[in-house]
């Protein structure tokens, strides 16, 4: 892996981002630099960074990177690459825009968050006690989902002893190995892609497989495999509800083969996370997410490909745990959590959420299963 050399003008600004908590640094030629904190693009103080043109931006990548990886970025259209900055780890992308230089920079945590810590329900970590079958989390990019996913692993890794190989583009969190053993792998260093690092993983008894994204056919067919054969498996999927995330899975297949497909989801779909980060009162981001669990209604509803039904079989079953994202919004209302305009803005159904403002009933509670609201 590239290691930044430190004795740098680049080191000393990953040095300050590091310092404030700054999770991903933005760099354009002409154009002033952004950060993101606390989920908010913000610029950069002129004093810290001031903006660059095309030769001052080169200058100081190349005073920071290897040779061999200034000359590929001067070369390429497109660049990713992993990197280490003293002890943090970072993953850079390096593009072109208007035929300039940009380049964003995001820190890769080492894995300390559990479900208290990303303000979610205790209860989710009963998902991962599954023996097999797919856990997916769904959602638009940048809500969240990986960060869950990847505290799921935590909960096994911390209470359960078991093998753990995940397949990721790249590698955005560190995991220290506690009760189970853990190995990561990148794809482009350590396999050649998911659907080949998931069938390689098959064979080094493997307990759990973390796949980082389903991206296209056969990723999610060895991913369907893997649960099949008796392996508990976890990953991610760009879709905006679990109808959605079953039916941008379906249309990886051609027509002949989607009956194949939805008996397969049916067997093996154990849950669906799908989540978005909306603001609590204090203006920080929180989760807000729908979840579905396999039973008898969703295995119907998955064989027959009659998605409609989902929603209507997930707001029905709050006590198996199935709650629909504007069900769980009216629970963080509750809690006092978030203001009536954030729920007004944030639901699906909004004259839905209109009746019930007017006297809200739960019969089960969901953020609160196994959990203070100390700890949320």
């Amino acid at each position: 892996m590239e290691t930044l050399t430190t004795e740098s003008k680049f080191s000393q600004l990953l040095c300050w981002c590091e310092e404030n908590a700054v999770s991903d640094l933005h760099l354009q030629s002409n154009a002033t630099p952004r950060i993101r904190h606390e989920g908010r693009l913000k610029k950069l103080d002129p004093q810290l960074c001031p903006g660059l043109d095309e030769p001052g931006l080169f200058q100081l990548l190349k005073e920071g990177f290897s040779t061999t990886i200034f000359q590929a970025l001067q070369t390429q259209n497109e660049l990713d690459l992993s990197f280490l900055h003293r002890q943090t780890r970072y993953r850079a992308n390096f593009s072109k825009q208007q035929g300039t230089q940009s380049c964003s920079f995001r820190r890769v945590p080492s894995q300390e968050y559990n479900l208290a810590d990303l303000r979610l329900p205790s209860s989710l970590a009963d998902l991962v006690k599954e023996a097999r079958g797919l856990i997916l989390a769904a959602g638009p990019t940048g809500q969240g989902k990986s960060t869950t996913m990847r505290a799921l692993i935590q909960s096994i890794n911390e209470t359960q002893a078991l093998r753990i190989i995940s397949i990721e583009d790249p590698i955005e969190y560190v995991f220290t190995a506690l009760e189970s053993q853990i190995e990561q792998r990148e794809v482009g260093i350590d396999t050649e892609d998911f659907a080949s690092g998931i069938r390689n993983a098959m064979r080094q008894d493997p307990d759990v497989i973390f796949v980082g994204e389903i991206r296209d056919r056969e990723s999610i067919h060895a991913a369907m495999q893997a649960s099949e054969t008796g392996h508990l498996v976890l990953t991610t999927l760009h879709a905006d509800s679990t109808a959605q995330a079953i039916a941008r899975i379906c249309e990886l297949y051609p027509s002949d083969e989607q009956s194949n497909i939805t008996g397969l989801l049916a067997r093996n779909l154990k849950s669906v996370i799908c989540q978005r980060l909306i603001p609590d009162k204090e203006s920080r981001l929180i989760p807000c997410f729908e979840s579905m669990r396999q039973d008898h209604g969703i295995e119907e509803a998955l064989r027959s490909k009659n998605l409609t039904l989902l929603t209507g079989i997930i707001e029905a079953a709050i006590d198996q745990g199935m709650h629909s994202f504007d069900q769980y919004l009216q629970e963080l209302l509750i809690a006092d959590m978030i203001t009536e305009e954030t729920a007004r803005n944030y639901a699906v159904n909004k004259h839905r959420l209109d009746l019930n403002l007017r006297g809200i009933e739960t019969n089960t509670p969901i953020l609160f299963t196994g959990t203070t609201s100390e700890s949320l």
